[in-house]
């Protein structure tokens, strides 16, 4: 059995793609996000004195994910 989308460990900033870092996509598997995505908190991130931290989504309880 594999874990829901929503309870897989978040990534590193760096791992992100720029649709995950920007809330369009699942934290986790990277699909498009839709009605019911979970709100999976803050993955903080930094280039030099810049703060880069994205709050990041995945697939709801209905869309089971990897």
């Amino acid at each position: 059995m594999t874990t829901p989308c929503r309870d897989q460990p978040l990534p590193a900033f760096a791992e992100l793609t720029a649709a995950q870092a920007r809330g369009h996509a699942c934290v986790s598997c990277g699909t498009l996000i839709g009605p019911g995505a979970v709100y999976r908190g803050v993955v903080f991130g930094h280039e030099g004195g810049l703060l880069l931290d994205a709050d990041v989504w995945a697939c709801g309880p209905s869309e089971g994910g990897p």
